[in-house]
């Protein structure tokens, strides 16, 4: 199994930190790794720096909903000094934007020093960084400095990975960062009873397999370690079959033919992925599906009662930030699992440190 040694783990005050952090804590113990964490500071909303006046008198009925997660604070007042600060008619904008500003900063590092001391207590080299800028940015700008060969993070969103907005945090590591990513939901136990492995081994091209290798050394030293049954998956599909059997001229049967040695080619392959993985003692149920992963592989998660996916979000071809089609995201905004995404070798973040 590729053993991580250097494990970034984020923490957010929009989410539940605690189910990541033990986590990423237990895997350090394991592996012997260090562990940093990490909290990120966006830019300031303009809406901060505006000068405070009295909301005008208005003529029409306006009805105010604050959802559960919409990010009202627990403590709507600001603290005592800072509000007197900011109320001060003589304050100007800019240096009221910085008093914000650094009210931010040190509330964000406190909540960051809770969980570095959190995590310290299990004995394991700790670290902790505050970020400042877009959070998946710095996040990555963050595993190329430092050669961090994991990031895990907190599924966002009240139903975890299946509301993840398309641009959030999350989905952008998935496409652009260089090392695997392991998102957990927090409602998931540590102890996974089912893991599943999402694989693709390609019918003609056995050289640029090395992600299905990825994923299928990842899950069964996971499955080992938990312990867990394990579930591996390859979908497959005959592109022309449907405009073969509407305008091909000729016996049906001819068509069958070529559908049924697609499929015994796709069944080979993943054969050959297999046999090197000794699976008896992890029960493992394999499934050769044919039709769309994207609904295929989150109907059999759910079907299985799946606790964690792992899977691969980048094209073979190592294109930075290609994702395979539509495929991943179809299936990473489905599933209520935890889901560990792993990119192939030679891929490269669209990401620079100097920019």
């Amino acid at each position: 199994m590729q053993r991580f040694k250097n494990i970034l783990v984020v923490v957010d005050e929009r989410t539940e930190n605690r189910a990541v952090v033990e986590r990423a804590v237990t895997l350090a113990q394991r592996n012997q790794a260090r562990l940093t964490v990490v909290d990120t500071v966006g830019a300031l909303p303009r809406q901060a720096a505006m000068p405070l006046v009295p909301e005008p008198p208005v003529n029409i009925d306006i009805i105010e909903e604050w959802l559960p997660d919409a990010g009202r604070p627990i403590a709507p007042e600001p603290p005592v000094a800072l509000s007197e600060r900011l109320h001060e008619a003589e304050m100007p904008i800019k240096e009221a934007t910085v008093a914000i500003r650094e009210h931010i900063v040190e509330g964000e590092s406190q909540r960051l020093e809770q969980w570095v001391d959190f995590a310290q207590q299990s004995g394991v080299p700790v670290g902790g960084k505050l970020l400042y800028g877009t959070p998946f940015l710095e996040i990555i700008r963050e595993v190329l400095r430092n050669e961090h060969d994991l990031v895990m993070i907190t599924a966002e969103g009240r139903g975890g990975l299946k509301e993840m907005l398309f641009g959030s945090t999350t989905m952008h590591l998935m496409r652009k960062c260089p090392c695997p990513v392991w998102v957990i939901k927090p409602s998931q136990p540590e102890g996974h009873t089912r893991i599943l492995a999402a694989v693709d081994p390609p019918p003609l091209d056995e050289e640029q397999d090395t992600v299905n290798i990825k994923i299928m050394d990842l899950a069964t030293a996971l499955a080992r370690r938990q312990p867990s049954e394990l579930v591996v998956v390859h979908t497959w599909t005959f592109p022309v079959e449907r405009s073969l059997r509407s305008g091909y001229i000729g016996p049906s049967v001819e068509v069958d033919r070529w559908v049924d040695e697609a499929r015994n080619l796709h069944r080979r392959r993943l054969v050959e992925l297999l046999r090197p993985y000794p699976l008896q003692d992890l029960k493992p149920q394999v499934y050769l599906l044919k039709g769309d992963p994207g609904h295929l592989i989150p109907e059999l998660a759910a079907k299985m009662e799946v606790g964690l996916i792992v899977m691969g979000t980048v094209s073979r071809t190592g294109v930075a930030g290609l994702l395979i089609g539509n495929t991943a995201e179809k299936i990473l905004r489905q599933v209520d699992s935890s889901v560990l995404t792993v990119k192939p070798d030679g891929f490269v973040t669209p990401v620079r440190l100097n920019e």
